[in-house]
C-alpha cells in the first residue's frame, strides 16, 4: 500500500500544508501517524476526491449548505442595478468571537447600504471543524469596496 507524506498529498491536490492538516483533524482525510510523522493512503485520498467530487458540482439538485453554487444558482440575491459583485471571504479564525465581530462589521455595513437605497446582501456559514466563517456577499462596487477596507482590520500581519 502506497502512503504519501502530508506535502506531497497538498502539492497532488493544489492546496497548501495547513490545508491538509485541517482536513485530517476534521476527518476529511483519513491518515495515520507513522513515525511521528502524517502519513496518508493512496485510498484515503481517492475517498476524499470522490467525497468532494459530488459535493462541487454546480446545479445539482440539492447543494451542500457550503455549495458556492447554492447562491449563484438560484434568485436567492437579485437587483435592479445594473452593476453587481460578489464575493466570498474565507476567515479563520482563532476563536468565535473575532468570528462574531467580522459577521457584525458585515451586517453593519449591509444595513447601511440598505439605509441608502442599496440592496448589499450577506450570507454566512460556519465551519467548526475548520473553524472557517464563510462569507458570500453581494452588492454594488462602492458596497464591496466598503466592505473590504473595513474587515482589513481582521487581516493578519
Amino acid at each position: 500500500m502506497k502512503v504519501y507524506t502530508v506535502d506531497e498529498v497538498a502539492h497532488r491536490l493544489d492546496v497548501s500544508i495547513k490545508t491538509i492538516r485541517r482536513y485530517i483533524y476534521s476527518g476529511k482525510i483519513a491518515a495515520n501517524k507513522i513515525g511521528g510523522q502524517w502519513r496518508i493512503s493512496e485510498e484515503s485520498i481517492e475517498a476524499y476526491i470522490d467525497s468532494i467530487s459530488s459535493k462541487h458540482v454546480c446545479c445539482q439538485e440539492e447543494p451542500s449548505s457550503d455549495d458556492f453554487c447554492v447562491f449563484m444558482d438560484n434568485d436567492y440575491f437579485t437587483s435592479d442595478d445594473p452593476l453587481q459583485l460578489c464575493t466570498i471571504i474565507d476567515y479563520y479564525a482563532e476563536d468565535k468571537s473575532t468570528i462574531s465581530r467580522l459577521a457584525g462589521v458585515l451586517q453593519e455595513v449591509v444595513t447601511e447600504d440598505g439605509i441608502h437605497g442599496g440592496k448589499a446582501q450577506y450570507n454566512y456559514i460556519y465551519d467548526a471543524p475548520l473553524n472557517r466563517a464563510r462569507f458570500v456577499i453581494w452588492g454594488s462596487p462602492t458596497f464591496i469596496e466598503k466592505a473590504a477596507g473595513l474587515i482589513k482590520a481582521f487581516e493578519r500581519s
